[in-house]
């Protein structure tokens, strides 16, 4: 197979969290709030000192009742977030835990690695690196699998809470909310770096595949080779940047080429039982489509099925572009494919996060984008 690196691209600004939703399954509203609260003070917006709005400035500012807004600074002020003055206000406060950590963190030797994700496509290899980076420097690791659920994030963070642990390594879960636990350990000041994805919004660096650079090239080499339909499928946009930057690179080979993007092309809501019912249907519904971008595997095996049942081949009519690919010889050979570089991301990472644990303060917050290699099919 033949491999070529992708080109160097400048990481894009950040973007501002949403706003709280209106939606009867995700959180409580005084808990929104609480969250918004905290990733002001997280990012710096809200610094120890600082008085916080009233709780009749939330309600006004949020729109909910004096009940909602006061839980929220309740909550803030039980997890000793703010101190609240009869008569004065509430403001923020230096965490008692924050300094602790300061402290500590250098004393320990191990390193907490939460990894959501571990299969044959992605993840072993990042491990693998991790584990020796950790090695060679003298931590021990503790891995925790949280399986893309929300649940087993909090979970496990609130648990490193009770564990002697320098840092954290962190491939975020994809979820429609911050997580409360995450802006905690971001304001405690606990050393942590993410892995494979970036949170919006929120000052950790973070070491991830240059997402936009590979998926443009990719692109660009299906639009120079005469693709004009090409679909995009994908998860849902959530706060981990990952999915996001690859359907911003998407874009913009179309933009940079001069060729137009048909918006009906661009699938990016598939997280249920049924995309490959979607799939097939989008498919079907547009039958001049000639190659398809999957941001994720495993919506490449759901377009391979896809196809089966429309009777179509992919080696013979249509070309598939995916990111990773497990190593087995001799499957997957009409796949074009981007390949992460694992290795060199667990690498960089931990490193990182001993620089932080070193109480390197003035390395700036930046963000590390590794090449990712584009193979083409035999």
């Amino acid at each position: 197979m033949e491999s070529m690196g992708t080109a160097d691209f400048q990481s894009q600004s950040l973007e501002s969290p949403p706003g709280l939703v209106r939606d009867s399954h995700v959180l409580p509203r005084y808990w929104q709030i609480y969250e918004h609260l905290l990733q002001e003070m997280s990012c710096g917006n809200l610094k120890p000192g600082d008085q916080i709005p009233s709780e009749k400035e939330l309600c006004e500012s949020f729109q909910v009742s004096r009940i909602t807004s006061k839980k929220a600074l309740e909550i803030l002020a039980t997890n000793n977030f703010i101190s609240r003055k009869r008569g004065k206000g509430s403001f923020v406060l230096e965490t008692p835990a924050a300094t602790e950590i300061r402290k500590k963190a250098v004393e320990f030797k191990t390193i907490a690695f939460l990894l959501s994700t571990l299969d044959d496509f992605f993840g072993k290899k990042l491990l693998y690196s991790v584990q020796a980076t950790c090695e060679a420097m003298g931590y021990n690791m503790i891995l925790k699998l949280t399986h893309e659920s929300p649940a087993e994030e909090e979970k496990a963070l609130r648990a490193l809470g009770d564990e002697n642990v320098a840092g954290i390594l962190m491939i975020p879960t994809q979820s429609e909310h911050y997580s409360a636990e995450i802006l905690q350990q971001v304001l405690k000041k606990r050393p942590l770096v993410f892995v494979d994805r970036k949170m919006w919004g929120l000052p950790v660096p973070s070491v991830t595949t240059d997402n936009i650079a590979a998926s443009e090239t990719a692109v660009r080499g299906l639009l120079e080779k005469g693709h004009r339909n090409i679909a995009f499928y994908s998860g849902p946009m959530v706060h981990a940047s990952t999915l996001k930057d690859r359907l911003h690179g998407f874009t913009k080979a179309f933009a940079n080429t001069g060729f137009t993007l048909n918006p009906d092309y661009v699938c990016d809501t598939l997280h249920s039982d049924d995309d490959l019912g979607a799939i097939v249907k989008h498919l079907s519904d547009h039958s001049e489509v000639s190659a398809a971008f999957t941001a994720e595997f495993r919506l490449a095996l759901l377009v391979k099925k896809a196809f089966a049942v429309l009777g179509r081949s992919i080696t013979r009519d249509f070309t598939l572009l995916t990111f990773d690919c497990p190593d087995y010889e001799g499957e997957f050979l009409d796949f074009t494919y981007l390949r992460q570089n694992e290795y060199e991301m667990g690498k960089q990472a931990v490193e990182i996060l001993h620089h932080i644990i070193q109480g390197e303060t003035e390395l700036p917050v930046r963000d590390i984008l590794v090449p990712a290699d584009l193979v083409l099919p035999e």
